[in-house]
Parts: structure tokens; C-alpha cells; sequence
């Protein structure tokens, strides 16, 4: 039977909106929770229902006009997706109220749930459901509720619901209040007396708290997290999150360390059409353990003024050298020389780039002594052109510089660097060429500070260069097409004494293959470094021929020096040798789930390797993964980091990571964890030492994390064990 709008039945309403309010109740902590071991899908879309009639089956109808209507026997209500089973099912059409006296089953996209009975009135938009039981299709998140009422659009109330992600009639975590109430115009709920219990014991209780049920957000406290550390105690904190407005939040943090005191962490965010703006901060106005106070703070600023112009605010700052020692939470922290802070305007054109920065350095390393302090730049200017003239495969290039340098101590003063250019180049498939013919002038107005020497010294070198390569292929036996690329490239820059420079920002290149082919050793332009040498190199690769993926490379090449380069930085020794180190690299990816690289650097007139580099990545399936990487350069490094997250079966979890140095003998950072997950809760505790400052001293940390699927994180997670990836 098809039962449309002549019986009044004109808003199917009811089981939608009992349906709305228990998927609202988990909406926003919702996590897609797992039938036994595997994960089930998200929660559907709702489909638009709007103008789809109501079909009705039933053994027996009757009813008129003005007469109560009742169906009995199988009845069974559909439209679209929506279902509704039940025995009896009667409708006054004078009140249009709707009465369902036996149980009944209902069921969508979203949900399904049972009742023992249920009532509901279009007119008043009000009822009530009793014994409800309720699920997520597609996952394991279930609750029931004694009593549902419903009493108008942005009104409806649970008496003494549960909810749980377990599956079972004995789930492992469940939490349950006396009443909450859904406010639905505001867009939360308020539960009364609500209680967590985890395997039977309960570890929280709030008589009075509210929470979002859309996607409008709402302050209110997060959930605590805690720590252990050997130098600060035991750490635990209180997250309140603060919805200030539709564009703008904050979280602030009360943090208690035993040995440290009360401490006050925040974030606050900032969003509108055209900006984006961070700020985050520490406070801790009496550090118990040093009798001072200790901050930390970092302000971001981006404002985007139209598709050409935009700009940059950097601040960040600590009170003092300890800082990031006694509350950096990894090694990289700790391990910091300087903060940078800066302000920067950009613009882009079609064929031009504009930059005007400034940038300031708060040195936090006492070993950086004040003449190695890097330099504030008040103001830098950057204007880069790259204009090509049509088909012809000419192009003029222009990179420009002027900036001021100032410091307390050394030399300071203004720097002006042009390098105009004429390149050429040519592109084919069987190979491409390119040359290069520019001049590169550097001129200075400097304050010596009473030290002797040429205020205003300049340089002006020209730079030419020539680049080329071929690319060959052939098809290999397994399928697989097999490429050689040999490449030249020749680079001629005249030598100039440039001793009367000062040296403002400038450092040699960290040598690698890239380095093959670069104009410059030097990062900056305070030192231009002579050449006239030629590179050889030679690369080949193993190439999937439909897909075009890599399944292994490898390259080599070295620079011979037609005369020796004798600039260099002040204490820094000329290289006499007629050859670069010979450098290969070799990466090897035999399937999605495992790569190799290798690379070295052989020194051919010390006849030894002065760099070498070994690691190893290998992911089974989407949650084990092995990492191992080591690393050596000579006289400076001699180190490997091992890391390793691993399933012993479908619940447990080990992890662990060491890095060590083998030149110091010591050990840089450890980790060691155990990890159990089952499908509606998780459990992560994790060890861990690393270095904390130069004098050795380790912090030991422990992090204890306990994940209710559905509900949220409680504690602390450990910073990640691959920063490539989600942990």
C-alpha cells in the first residue's frame, strides 16, 4: 500500500529524528570502529529524502478520513533508505499522533536501533521511546537508553543512557550518565552525572558537563594528559578549549610538574579570508627548580593581500639557554643553536619574484660565542627576473640582493649582489644542452668598528657555463626499460682575491651529488668560488615502462679541476687536489613496501671514504614498519638509527628506536614501547632516553596513552616514531 498525504501523514519525522539524536550524541568523537579485528567504514552520508513517498506493508489495514488508522500484522514502513518493522502501528489523524505499543526495529544508512514501544506527535513535535537499544551500521558503536523524548525541534533528552564502541554484551569500556539533554538550535548536549568505566572500574566521573553535537564547536575542557620525567617529575595537564568565535579559537593548558611547578601552556588561532595567524605559547611564572621565571612563545602571521602579493610574520622567543633542555620534548629541540624571527613581504609576476624581509637570531647555545652569533638583516631585499625571449630558447635571468647586516659585535654594513645572466638552452627526447653566460658583482659599505681594512670593497667575476646530456634506453628481458644518461658540465669562473670581504652569512656547501653541478661552493655571496673544471657524471635507471615507477637508480660522478680554486673563507685551508671526492648514489625499490639507498664519497689522493650513507625501509602491510639508517663523514659523524614498530599479532604492538654515535661512544636517543589494540580501545606505553644537553645529561621519560575508539585519547603520545608518517 502506498500511504501518502491523504491520511495527513506529512512528515515522516520521527525515527529521523530519534536516529539524528544518537548519531549526534557521537558525531563529533566518532572513529570508525572495527566488527572483530578489521575496521569498519566511516558513518554514510545521510541521503536527501526530501519529496520520497512513504510505502506501507501490512497484514491488515483500517481507518478512514477521521478514524484512528491502524495497521497490524508485518508492518513494515519504508522511504528511501529508512525502515521501520513492528506489529502494530496506529494514527489519529485528528491529533496526528503516531503510537507504536510493541516493539519495533528501525533502521538507515546511519543506524539502527530497537524499542519496546514508542509515541510521537506531529502537531506538539513530541514523543517518547522506551527501552531503546541502539548501533552504527557498518561499526561496533552501540548504546541503550531506558527512556528517549523528543519535545520539540531543539529539544530532546536520554534518560540513563550508555554508549560503547566494543562489541558484546560485556564491552570493555562504557560510558553512561542519568540524563543528557540535546539542545539542538545551539548545537550541544549536557550530560548529567556521567561516569567512565573502563574494564569495570570507573576513571571518571562528571556531575555536569556539555559537549558539541554538530559541527559548531564549543569550549570546554579536553581530556587531561599526563607524563613522567626523570629532571621534571610527574606532568599533568588540563586542556580547555576556548570557541572565542567562527573564526578564532584558543587552548589553554594548566600543566603541574612536581618538580617544576604550575605552568601555563596556550594556542590560539586565527583565520579569516585573506590571513592565517598561530600564536603558542609556555608560562611559567616560578620555575621551582631554577627560582625563575621560564617562557617560551611563537607567533605566526600570514596575510594573503591578493594572487601576487602576501606576507610573513615569524616571532620566537624563550627566556633563557635551558629552555628547550628542560622542557624540549625531543632531541632536535634540545639540540637548537638560535631561534629566528622575521617579517617578510613577497610578490610574484609572471616573470619576476620580490621579497623585503627582516630577521633577528635569539642565540640559546652557550658554545655559539658572540663573534659566531649570526647576523640580524635590517632590511633584506631579494628581486629575482626570468624573462625568455619566445620560441628562440633564449632567456634573460637576473638574481639581486641588498641587505644590511648589524651585530654587536664584528664587522657590520650593507651588501649589494647582482647577478644578471644569458642562458640558452635546448630540449629534446634524445637529450638537452644549455649554457650560461652571466656577471656577478658584489659590492660592500661597511662599519669596520675600528678594525682595519677597506670599507667599501667590491668583486665583479663572470660565470660561464655549459651543461649537456644524453638520454639512451634499452628493453630488459623482465619487461622493464633500462635508461643511460651521461652528462657534462663545464663551469669557468676567473679567480679575485676576495680576502677584504667580510664574511656575513656565508658557508661551504655541505658537498654532495647535487653539488656536481652547481656554480657556486659557497651558500651565500660573500665568497664566489673560483673554477675552471668540468664534471662527468653518468646515471642509469630501471623504469616500470606503463607506469613510469623507478625500481632502481644509480649515479656517479666527479669534477676535475683544470686549475686549483684558491678562494676561500677566513681559517679555512685551500684544497689542492685536481679532483673532487667520486660520488655514487644508489636507491633500489623493488616493491612498494621496500627501498634501499646507498651513497659514498670516495676521496681519490687520501684513498678513503669521506662520506658514506646506508638505510633500508621496509612497511608490511599498514602497520609494521623497519627503518635503518647509517650515517658517516669524516672526522664529524659516525652514527645509526634504528627504529622498528612491529605487529606480534593482531593486538600487540612492540616498538623501539635507538640512535648512536659510534665516533662519541654514546647514545643519543632510545625508545622502547608496547602497544595493545583491540577493536574499540587501545593502550600505548613507551619508554624513553635522549640526550638533553652537551654535557650528556639524558632525560628518561615515560608516556602512558589510553585511546577509548569513539571517545577520545587520554595521556600523552610520545613524539612520532617516523616522522614521514601518521603515528
Amino acid at each position: 500500500m502506498h500511504w501518502d498525504k491523504a491520511l495527513g501523514f506529512k512528515r515522516w519525522a520521527v525515527f529521523a529524528a530519534c536516529a539524528t539524536m544518537l548519531q549526534l550524541e557521537v558525531a563529533s568523537a566518532q572513529a570508525p570502529a572495527c566488527p572483530g579485528p578489521v575496521l569498519a567504514t566511516s558513518i554514510a552520508e545521510e541521503p536527501d529524502r526530501t519529496g520520497i513517498p512513504i510505502y506501507l506493508d501490512a497484514r491488515r489495514f483500517t481507518g478512514g478520513p477521521e478514524q484512528l488508522a491502524e495497521a497490524s500484522g508485518d508492518v513494515l514502513l519504508t522511504r528511501a533508505d529508512q525502515r521501520l518493522e513492528t506489529q502494530l502501528l496506529q494514527f489519529n489523524p485528528v491529533n496526528s499522533e503516531l503510537t507504536l505499543p510493541q516493539p519495533l526495529i528501525y533502521r538507515d544508512v546511519r543506524v539502527e536501533l530497537q524499542a519496546d514501544s514508542g509515541q510521537y506527535n506531529f502537531n506538539q513535535e513530541s514523543g517518547q521511546f522506551s527501552m531503546v537499544r541502539y548501533g552504527f551500521v557498518g561499526a561496533t558503536a552501540q548504546g541503550q537508553a531506558e527512556n528517549i523524548r523528543v519535545e520539540n525541534k531543539t529539544r530532546s533528552y536520554l534518560l540513563r543512557p550508555n554508549f560503547t564502541t566494543c562489541p558484546g554484551d560485556e564491552p570493555e569500556w562504557l560510558l553512561s550518565a542519568s540524563e543528557v539533554e540535546f539542545r539542538h538550535d545551539e548545537g550541544y548536549g549536557i550530560a548529567r552525572h556521567a561516569k567512565l568505566e573502563f574494564m569495570d572500574v570507573p576513571i571518571l566521573y562528571a556531575p555536569w558537563f556539555t559537549f558539541p553535537i554538530d559541527d559548531r564547536r564549543k569550549s570546554g575542557f579536553l581530556y587531561p594528559v599526563a607524563s613522567v620525567a626523570n629532571d621534571n617529575g610527574v606532568e599533568i595537564g588540563a586542556p580547555w578549549y576556548w570557541n572565542i568565535a567562527p573564526n578564532q579559537d584558543a587552548t589553554l593548558t594548566p600543566r603541574y610538574f612536581t618538580e617544576r611547578g604550575i605552568m601555563l601552556t596556550g594556542e590560539y588561532r586565527l583565520l579569516t579570508r585573506r590571513t592565517r595567524g598561530l600564536l603558542d605559547f609556555d608560562y611559567l611564572p616560578n620555575d621551582t627548580d631554577t627560582n625563575e621565571l621560564r617562557y617560551q612563545y611563537r607567533l605566526q602571521h600570514l596575510a594573503q593581500f591578493n594572487s601576487q602579493w602576501r606576507s610573513q610574520v615569524l616571532v620566537h622567543r624563550v627566556s633563557d639557554d635551558q629552555y628547550f633542555q628542560d622542557f624540549g620534548i625531543s632531541l632536535a629541540e634540545t639540540a637548537r643553536q638560535f631561534l629566528r624571527s622575521s617579517a617578510t613581504l613577497s610578490g610574484i609576476g609572471r616573470y619576476w619574484t620580490f621579497s623585503l624581509s627582516v630577521d633577528d637570531f635569539q642565540v640559546i647555545d652557550e658554545a655559539v660565542r658572540e663573534r659566531q652569533e649570526p647576523y640580524q638583516r635590517l632590511p633584506r631585499i631579494l628581486f629575482g627576473v626570468d624573462r625568455p625571449f619566445g620560441a628562440s630558447g633564449f632567456e634573460f635571468a637576473l638574481d639581486s640582493e641588498a641587505v644590511y647586516f648589524d651585530r654587536a659585535v664584528g664587522v657590520t654594513g650593507a651588501r649589494l649582489d647582482l647577478y644578471p645572466r644569458l642562458n640558452w638552452s635546448l630540449g629534446r627526447y634524445w637529450g638537452f644542452a644549455r649554457a650560461s653566460a652571466g656577471y656577478r658583482y658584489t659590492a660592500y659599505a661597511l662599519d669596520r668598528q675600528g678594525l682595519p681594512g677597506d670599507e667599501t670593497p667590491d668583486r665583479g667575476l663572470p660565470i660561464l657555463s655549459l651543461d649537456g646530456g644524453m638520454f639512451f634506453e634499452r628493453d630488459l628481458a623482465s619487461g622493464q626499460v633500462q635508461t643511460l644518461e651521461p652528462r657534462l658540465f663545464y663551469l669557468y669562473v676567473p679567480y679575485e682575491n676576495q680576502d677584504a670581504l667580510p664574511d656575513f652569512d656565508t658557508s661551504e656547501f655541505t658537498f654532495g651529488y647535487s653539488q656536481l653541478f652547481h656554480t657556486n661552493r659557497y651558500t651565500s655571496a660573500d665568497r664566489q668560488s673560483d673554477a675552471n673544471q668540468i664534471t662527468l657524471a653518468l646515471s642509469t635507471r630501471s623504469l616500470n615502462p606503463t607506469t613510469g615507477r623507478e625500481r632502481w637508480s644509480l649515479g656517479v660522478g666527479q669534477i676535475f679541476y683544470f686549475s686549483e680554486s684558491r678562494t676561500t673563507l677566513p681559517f679555512e685551508e685551500q684544497d689542492l687536489s685536481d679532483t673532487s671526492p667520486f660520488i655514487g648514489e644508489f636507491n633500489w625499490l623493488p616493491s612498494s613496501r621496500f627501498s634501499g639507498r646507498i651513497a659514498a664519497q670516495w676521496d681519490w689522493n687520501d684513498h678513503q671514504i669521506d662520506v658514506w650513507t646506508f638505510g633500508v625501509d621496509y612497511r608490511s602491510g599498514s602497520v609494521g614498519r623497519f627503518g635503518f639508517e647509517y650515517r658517516y663523514r669524516r672526522d664529524r659523524l659516525d652514527q645509526f638509527d634504528l627504529r622498528y614498530l612491529w605487529p606480534i599479532n593482531e593486538n600487540w604492538t612492540v616498538l623501539s628506536r635507538v640512535k648512536y654515535s659510534l665516533d662519541d661512544r654514546e647514545l643519543l636517543e632510545a625508545q622502547a614501547g608496547l602497544e595493545y589494540e583491540s577493536c574499540c580501545w587501545g593502550i600505548r606505553m613507551v619508554a624513553r632516553r635522549y640526550l638533553r644537553n652537551r654535557e650528556g645529561d639524558a632525560r628518561d621519560a615515560v608516556y602512558l596513552e589510553l585511546r577509548l575508539k569513539g571517545l577520545g585519547d587520554f595521556g600523552r603520545q610520545p613524539p612520532p616514531l617516523f616522522y614521514d608518517a601518521a603515528d
